[in-house]
């Protein structure tokens, strides 16, 4: 394997992390707009909603594909057989949301929910068409496509979502929201890729996947239940405006994690699978965005949990503050995301899917028993019984990585750890801080204020900790500036 893949993955994840970042702060724009329009129960059913949808659209569109980006030697047969999978999938599930949607809004006491889910199952179909192109460009590191796609996407979705919610207020602007994005995706990425749907396919070619795919669907579907069960839990027991705050908190930690955190493990599949026969280049590729992903990701999550207070009500509004303690342990859950996303992905690529398939498995199982002892005490128990289950389950999949392809389970530990340093004394000089302003000072000018104080103290940190490591990345920053991107990362990744 060359020295040319690492390139192009380098350039991957600064493209990607290009969109991404167009997305978090639009979608964060967007976001702030819709929610002082509606309120926490109408996400709440938004949240209902997609709690419905969760485990079909795994199935449709999540977890066939990976075989595709996993698999070295692809042929036509596989793509077929996946999209064929994926079609009779999308049919099955759409006839039985269909025929279940008027129990399950009696059974969440939402009458409207039964012309949402019915309307939105929609989606399942357009998963089905648009879920393989977009494996076949992620396969070929083609993220300067994915890019383009997800800012238009993106987009599209914020204005048809502020308007709705202008017109409509009520859910019913969140699910147009959605479809709109979800349509560019389908239209866009068939165009990009050339795909054209096929029948044509053959048994031998469909059993080749089947293992994989078995057990990567197996991992999703549990996944899907563990998330479906918490919030079918917290909707269920704590009513409908503690699952729009229980939501409003999982789609921030979202939106974070899809700017700093996903365009670095968007890569860990498709590099993984290329490379798993070259472990000493896999490693380096691992412990490269990891340094990088760390650099970015724990002063985000720090410093987000330290100005949440603040930043909660200026930015979405007052009728948000009971979710601030919630919205914090999310933040919390962050931390760990950068190596439990290369963890994945990597087990994944090069061929380990019964690891992420036992991991899965006690995720569940610790899932269930914490959230049955919380639920019942308050929203930020069950916030953090999550965290709990997070870090248990980042410890068994470091294990994993390490005896699957040999990187040590310490390096996980100390990786970006001059990051985390920085990222600590930048929370204790910003909470600081925030202790000593005046009551007198209007909010916003307080958050303002906060957020200055942390783009400067972190870098000055950093700088303090490792002065090596801040030369080479201001070297970096210039070289980047000058669109000498491919050196600009090789000289990071070098850092602490």
């Amino acid at each position: 394997m060359s020295e040319g893949l690492l390139r192009r993955a380098g350039k991957a994840v600064l493209l990607n992390a290009m969109g991404n970042w167009f997305g978090m702060i639009s979608g964060m724009l967007s976001l702030v707009i819709i929610a002082r329009l509606l309120s926490p129960t109408d996400f709440g059913v938004f949240g209902m909603v997609l709690v419905a949808f969760a485990i079909p659209e795994m199935f449709v569109s999540g977890s066939l594909n990976d075989s595709l980006i996993q698999r070295r030697d692809l042929q036509p047969g596989h793509i077929n057989s996946v999209f064929m999978q994926s079609l009779i999938l999308a049919a099955a599930f759409w006839l039985g949301i269909s025929l279940a949607s008027p129990l399950i809004a009696r059974v969440f006491g939402h009458p409207e929910l039964e012309a949402m889910m019915q309307f939105f199952s929609i989606t399942l179909f357009m998963g089905a068409f648009a879920s393989i192109p977009a494996a076949l460009l992620q396969r070929d590191l083609r993220y300067r496509e994915i890019t383009i796609v997800d800012i238009l996407g993106t987009l599209v979705a914020s204005i048809v979502g502020i308007v709705c919610a202008i017109y409509l207020r009520s859910a019913w602007a969140l699910i147009f929201m959605e479809m709109s994005r979800r349509i560019i995706r389908l239209v866009a990425f068939t165009a990009i890729a050339k795909w054209r749907p096929s029948i044509k396919t053959s048994w031998a070619e469909t059993v080749e996947l089947t293992r994989y795919n078995s057990l990567n669907m197996a991992t999703r579907v549990i996944q899907s239940v563990e998330s479906a069960f918490t919030r079918s839990a917290v909707g269920a027991v704590q009513g409908p405006a503690a699952l729009g705050m229980f939501n409003m908190a999982t789609r921030l930690l979202e939106q974070a994690k899809a700017a700093v955190v996903q365009p670095f493990a968007a890569v860990a599949l498709p590099v993984a699978s290329q490379t798993q026969h070259d472990l000493p280049m896999l490693h380096r590729a691992i412990e490269g965005a990891l340094k990088l992903a760390a650099l970015i990701a724990y002063p985000t999550f720090i410093g987000a949990f330290v100005i949440a207070p603040v930043a909660i009500p200026v930015v979405f509004g007052e009728q948000w503050i009971p979710a601030v303690p919630t919205i914090q342990i999310f933040f919390l859950m962050g931390l760990r995301t950068p190596t439990s996303a290369f963890n994945t992905g990597v087990l994944n690529g090069v061929g380990r899917v019964d690891w992420t398939f036992k991991i899965s498995l006690v995720g569940l199982a610790l899932t269930g028993a914490l959230i049955a002892t919380t639920i019942q005490i308050s929203l930020e128990a069950v916030a953090l019984a999550v965290l709990a289950q997070i870090i248990i389950t980042w410890v068994i999949g470091a294990y994993a990585v390490k005896e699957s392809i040999g990187f040590p389970m310490h390096r996980q530990i100390i990786v970006g750890s001059t990051s985390l340093m920085a990222s600590a004394i930048m929370a204790v000089v910003v909470w600081a801080l925030l202790n000593s302003l005046s009551d007198t000072i209007h909010a916003p000018v307080q958050l303002l204020i906060l957020v200055s104080v942390g783009l400067v103290s972190y870098p000055a940190a950093m700088a303090a900790l490792a002065p090596a490591f801040a030369v080479r990345l201001w070297r970096a920053s210039i070289m980047a500036g000058k669109g000498r991107r491919e050196e600009a990362i090789a000289l990071v990744k070098g850092g602490a």
